[in-house]
């Protein structure tokens, strides 16, 4: 199923079982970022950042699928805080690298 989203960078719709983020260009598929980001700098801090990046972004992933297996609503809202909280490091991930790498 698609998302509302076309990717930033390759103008291809992102659909919801593709890992994806917000930069400061628009929505972009994770693959496609990871591959502009490590074509500008492939140093092993780009890498790490950008693999932390794709583990937060699995994560949330695996929280969405978690939450529709749980019924007691205690469980529930702790599985949503954590899929936020990967949420917020996603985006402070992206908006780490798209500062300091793809801004340069």
């Amino acid at each position: 199923m698609a998302t509302q989203w076309s990717c930033s960078i390759c103008s291809r719709q992102i659909l919801w079982s593709e890992l994806f983020t917000f930069y400061s260009k628009g929505a972009v598929h994770f693959t496609c970022f990871r591959d502009i980001t490590l074509s500008k700098d492939n140093s092993g801090e780009s890498r790490a950042l950008v693999s932390a990046l794709e583990d937060e972004l699995r994560l949330i992933v695996a929280y969405k699928s978690y939450m529709k297996n749980v019924n007691n609503e205690e469980s529930k809202r702790l599985l949503q805080d954590n899929e936020k909280d990967a949420e917020k490091h996603a985006a402070l991930l992206t908006k780490l690298i798209d500062r300091s790498i793809l801004s340069h």
